[in-house]
């Protein structure tokens, strides 16, 4: 094969590849998947703002600063932590995303927030912009063993946000 066919058809997809990895969100230095999950995920009592917009800017103020980026879609569950954990208890059901396994479905609809990036392009990070949306709805939770680091008496904690509904 000639190589300048090789690297033509062989370098887009490297790129994508490449791009994939450095877009894959991890969890920042110093956190449990577990305490990821509630840093990111959980916010009870919701804290009183005129308006949802400035409740995500708020909010997700403090999720961009550990992973120095705009996240470009975030839920908050304004919903106790220990009623998350227990969702945990419910049956397993099949999670959306492949890569989780032990799913669990909330069997009552909570408050929650949503929060999508809106200015992509306006300057990025750290100058993010959201659009907040309140509903209640049901949500799926990836819950796996804690760890030590964890200090959980619970057998599984809540480690993934899999969807709302």
């Amino acid at each position: 094969m000639n190589l300048n066919l090789l690297i033509f058809t062989f370098c887009p997809f490297l790129f994508i590849l490449l791009t994939m990895f450095l877009v894959t969100e991890g969890i920042p230095p110093g956190f449990t998947e577990a305490q990821w999950f509630n840093e990111q995920h959980v916010q009870y009592p919701k804290t009183i703002v005129s308006n949802d917009n400035i409740y995500c800017n708020n909010e997700m103020r403090r999720v961009n600063n550990h992973i120095h980026r705009c996240k470009s879609f975030n839920t908050f569950l304004n919903y106790m932590l220990p009623d998350v954990i227990s969702v945990c208890l419910k049956p397993n059901i099949t999670c959306r995303n492949p890569k989780m396994q032990n799913c669990h479905n909330s069997t009552t609809a909570v408050p929650l927030t949503n929060c999508e990036l809106t200015n992509l392009r306006a300057g990025g990070y750290p100058n993010c912009r959201y659009r907040g949306t309140s509903k209640q709805a049901y949500f799926v939770v990836a819950c796996d063993p804690p760890v030590p680091a964890d200090h959980s008496r619970s057998k599984l904690l809540p480690v993934h946000l899999d969807s709302t509904t």
